[in-house]
């Protein structure tokens, strides 16, 4: 049990339980183990707390895939090692660079 500060709304608390159980859970579900390599494709709310979930599971490399340059910034902030951006790089053949074609 958590308490809620009072200075937050109902709706930012039902917002924030709702996305990042959605983003952890993402992590969790995907079985990642300790030292894995993951990438999160879309950097948006969901994304990026699946991102950290990735992060607190103890991930050893994180790809965070995502155009916006904002979320790129945020991507990074929540532990994302690499960002591609898909504007820019062919975000298959990258990945497959990046980890040596490991699927």
């Amino acid at each position: 049990m958590a308490t809620i500060p009072d200075e937050l709304t109902d709706e930012q608390v039902v917002l924030l339980a709702d996305i990042a159980s959605t983003g952890f859970a993402a992590a969790e579900s995907a079985g990642l183990e300790l030292g894995d390599t993951v990438a999160v494709f879309a950097q948006g709310p969901v994304g990026l707390c699946a991102t950290a979930g990735a992060k607190l599971r103890g991930a050893g490399w994180i790809i965070a895939v995502e155009p916006d340059p904002v979320r790129q910034e945020f991507a990074r902030s929540m532990g994302a090692h690499q960002v591609l951006d898909p504007e820019r790089v062919d975000v298959v053949d990258e990945i497959r660079k990046l980890t040596g074609g490991v699927e």
